[in-house]
């Protein structure tokens, strides 16, 4: 098994044609946007690199599959490489396998795979399986490889661990500057310290609140004490799942007075640019894979606290996971110590 900090060129022979299969933007999360950074990565260097794009695919509903494997089919592909375990998807390229001669990758990004799937033991054997007989298995961080252990999984003798953070094209930032509102760069404008959190969407697990808007939120409350022009912006891709969490959570904010220090910027729009302004990130998650907003954060100077939940960038500031008081204290110490920013 490798563990390296070093690109993912080389486990690219030269001369290869790949297909990358995932999230791919104009849904931006943070799977979509390492999906990207690595397309761009490795056209640089000469490879070809083609994307199906399952999320685009999904909105066509039972097309996905056959559309997937008419591609695969009508290609001469070298490598397929699928970002998590979609799984309609592999059986179709396990089939396809039949047919078709290519090495086949996987970059997992989360460790909840076999937790997701406790209790189903059709899903549970066929990934077993699935993964030993990978070609190469990439996994963002080593946490990930140790809840396979638990599960009885016995990765492939080519086994990457690499972060999943490329450094944004700074070329774009004029385009991304042009998808921000007026209310927004006046809300920058208005209030400091001003700190920022991300979801791709409102999601649960174990029924809690995976991204910790909740936590976000009460975090305000407690440093507006502090510091009454606090200003929190929350990036929220898509804002239409969970809606009725989403007006509770809009009810509690106006319940603690912070409806002027609290702000959600909705639709599918690049967060980057906003940690040239931002006094602090924090990224809450009750479970995660790594968090490529934390490694974006620190990468333009940014700090950073996030949940202890896994392995982080270093440099990042953690608390205890799901603890208010612990993150308030860690916040304060890092905002009564750092510069605030000029906006």
């Amino acid at each position: 098994m490798k563990e390296t900090t070093m690109n993912l060129l080389g486990i690219y022979p030269k001369t290869s044609s790949i297909l990358m299969v995932g999230p791919y933007p104009p849904s931006l999360g943070g799977i979509s946007i390492h999906i990207k950074r690595l397309k761009r990565l490795l056209q640089n260097n000469g490879l070809q690199v083609d994307v199906f794009n399952t999320d685009q695919a999904q909105r066509f509903k039972g097309q996905n599959t056959i559309k997937l494997t008419m591609k695969i089919l009508g290609n001469n592909f070298k490598i397929i490489h699928v970002h998590g375990y979609p799984y309609n998807i592999l059986r179709i390229i396990e089939i396809a396998r039949k047919f078709k001669r290519f090495k086949l990758y996987i970059t997992d990004h989360n460790p909840r795979l076999f937790e997701e799937h406790k209790g189903d033991n059709i899903k549970t054997d066929f990934y077993r399986g699935f993964i030993a007989g990978l070609d190469y298995l990439v996994v963002i961080a080593s946490h990930i490889l140790e809840e396979y252990k638990k599960y009885g999984v016995t990765p492939p003798n080519n086994t990457l661990i690499h972060p999943s953070f490329f450094p944004p094209d700074l070329n774009e930032e004029a385009e991304v500057l042009k998808t921000y509102s007026k209310e927004l760069t006046d809300f920058i404008g208005k209030h400091r310290p001003l700190l920022t959190a991300n979801a791709s969407r409102l999601n649960f697990y174990d029924e809690i609140d995976l991204y910790g808007l909740d936590l976000c939120i009460e975090l305000t409350a407690k440093l507006k004490q502090k510091f009454p022009k606090i200003g929190f912006l929350f990036a929220l891709a898509n804002e239409n799942q969970h809606i009725e969490y989403f007006e509770r959570m809009k009810k509690r904010i106006i319940e603690l007075g912070i409806e002027d220090n609290f702000y959600f910027m909705t639709g599918q729009k690049e967060i980057w640019p906003l940690f040239k302004k931002t006094d602090l990130m924090i990224r809450p998650t009750y479970s995660d894979g790594y968090g490529i907003s934390i490694a974006e954060s620190l990468y333009f100077g940014c700090p950073a606290i996030a949940s202890n939940v896994c392995l982080r960038p270093k440099g990042t500031i953690l608390f205890k996971n799901r603890d208010l008081d612990d993150l308030a204290t860690k916040a304060m110490l890092v905002l009564k110590n750092d510069a605030i920013r000029v906006a």
